[in-house]
């Protein structure tokens, strides 16, 4: 795991709800290597939020590229299947701060070589689109 350095970027971002927070979950090719940027949304949410969901989701000791691969998993479900769904943007300005982390993921996890997390800004988002959503599964965003 190592600290990921600020970016901006301009393309496709998914915001999906997961446990009630709400994350975006954006991609850019660098280097032939894609890269899934997720983070969250929600106002007061912190990036490690994602980091606590795995580790109760994966409380059997599993390694941070399976935690990884656990939240690229997540943020591509929503992609595809529409899972949680809150908007889905086609060209849209994302913004994700210095000081997340970045974690190669084992080959490639749901067409991603590494996941960058940390707190993301999309400015075309409203405040309902980022408020936290109702869940059967609070326990997990704790």
């Amino acid at each position: 795991m190592a600290t990921a350095e600020g970016i901006k970027g301009r393309g496709r971002v998914t915001v999906f709800s997961l446990f009630g927070p709400v994350f975006g979950y954006a991609t850019t090719l660098v280097d032939d290597q894609q890269l899934a940027y997720v983070g969250p949304l929600t106002p007061g949410v912190g990036w490690r939020l994602l980091w606590r969901m795995a580790e109760r989701c994966h409380n059997d000791g599993a390694t941070e590229t399976r935690k990884a691969e656990w939240i690229v998993s997540q943020a591509s479900r929503a992609f595809i299947c529409g899972s949680g769904v809150v908007v889905k943007l086609s060209d849209a300005d994302w913004e994700m701060e210095a000081g997340g982390w970045s974690v190669e993921l084992s080959g490639s996890w749901c067409n991603q070589d590494v996941l960058v997390t940390g707190n993301l800004t999309v400015p075309a988002l409203t405040d309902e689109q980022t408020a936290p959503k109702p869940t059967c599964y609070p326990q997990y965003a704790d």
